[in-house]
């Protein structure tokens, strides 16, 4: 579900059911000589998580991370954790990385909207509602102190794309109350 959220709120959610699996991402560490000759997208096309291809020497780590379970054995209840590892692939993960990127970029697409309407768009997004005042007096902050930490061209973008990443590891994302 997390990742079919990222997916969704960059707006890359392909939601056609049926069809045929997608190949899983390989990375060079995940590599080994009994690594299929290819490798999926990163994104998976877009593709919600049911249509990854389950591979047993080759499980997408975000979706292990969140306690997807084996494809080689029979599991009569899902486990449901919290470890250490789950933040930490929010944080590092080049699939979170790059959907915070198409995220920002569609925020930044209409160049006519002021900061505020985006920054109401992208927490409509996120979390169904409006951010709150202190919310949004934070992020105002940390999209000003992103711009004069990236001080360059792509200033905009950069500080748009940390504020999407930030936004995908707030737990109000992650966990449904």
């Amino acid at each position: 579900a997390i990742r079919d959220q990222l997916l969704a709120v960059s707006g890359r959610l392909d939601r056609k059911p049926f069809g045929k699996s997608v190949m899983v991402h390989i990375t060079d560490f995940m590599r080994s000589n009994r690594s299929p000759a290819g490798s999926g997208p990163l994104d998976g096309d877009g593709r919600r998580s049911i249509y990854v291809e389950g591979r047993r020497n080759h499980m997408e780590p975000l979706l292990v991370a969140f306690d997807k379970p084996t494809p080689f054995t029979a599991i009569g209840k899902r486990n449901v954790s919290s470890s250490p590892a789950q933040p930490l692939m929010m944080l590092n993960n080049e699939l979170v990385h790059q959907q915070a990127e198409r995220w920002a970029k569609r925020l930044l697409k209409d160049s006519d909207r002021d900061e505020a309407a985006r920054l109401e768009d992208a927490y409509w997004t996120a979390f169904g509602r409006a951010p709150e005042s202190w919310e949004r007096e934070a992020a105002l902050a940390f999209l000003a102190e992103e711009r004069r930490l990236s001080a360059g061209e792509d200033a905009e973008w950069q500080a748009w794309t940390a504020l999407a990443h930030t936004l995908f590891n707030v737990k109000e994302f992650i966990f449904i109350n």
